[in-house]
């Protein structure tokens, strides 16, 4: 081998390593650095404390609207202290239809009166109860047994409801006066007052109209 083929192999000899080193170090065009995509992946990616299975609570809207207060009654729950719809709560009786007795009190407010019921009889009613009380002939006065009579054996008082509408007469002398129940309150209460006997329709449980009746 002469000395330039040897000095030609000795220097591609020394290319070759180098050659080697070279393709080693740099970068194959095309292609991303491997160190950057993986860190650039990495802060892409969802947060690994969040994972999506997780529900968020929260917290209920307040409401625009106050309940109300435990000690203030609902406008829907009627007030023991309220009046009645229709006014006084009517009372118990026994009495129905057309009934006669003498009023011995008046309660306005409560729209009431006590009320002494006695059994009245007309005409020849009056005349056969006269007979069968044995009322004596000297005490007929006054169309007393022959035009009317009335029996009081039961001391029975009765506390009688009187209807907002009832219509109530009364008498100036033998004059009918229409006149409500303060009206028949103040008569009442007059001396004698309890001594005017008067015709009565109960409807309902009230009183739905009162008539004085003349006594000559």
């Amino acid at each position: 081998m002469n000395a330039t083929r040897r000095t030609s192999l000795v220097v591609f000899l020394a290319i070759i390593p180098l050659a080697v080193m070279t393709g080693c170090s740099t970068s194959t065009p095309g292609v991303a650095n491997p160190a950057a995509a993986t860190a650039s992946s990495t802060s892409a990616s969802p947060s690994p404390t969040a994972p999506d299975s997780v529900t968020v609570t929260r917290p209920p809207a307040e409401s625009t609207t106050t309940p109300p207060s435990a000690t203030e009654p609902s406008s829907q729950e009627p007030s023991s202290q309220d009046p009645a719809p229709n006014g006084p709560a009517v009372q118990p009786t026994d009495l129905s239809g057309e009934v006669y007795g003498f009023i011995r009190a008046v309660d306005v407010a409560r729209s009431e009166l006590t009320l002494d019921k006695v059994d009245w009889f007309w005409g020849a009613d009056a005349e056969q109860a006269c007979a069968v009380d044995s009322v004596s002939d000297e005490a007929h006065l006054d169309g007393w047994c022959s035009v009317y009579y009335f029996r009081n054996v039961n001391p029975k008082l009765r506390v009688v409801s009187v209807s907002p509408d009832a219509a109530i007469t009364t008498l100036e002398g033998t004059t009918p006066v229409s006149e409500d129940l303060q009206a028949l309150a103040d008569r009442a209460g007059t001396p004698g007052g309890e001594y005017h006997p008067y015709r009565i329709t109960v409807t309902d449980g009230a009183i739905a109209e009162l008539t004085q009746i003349y006594q000559p």
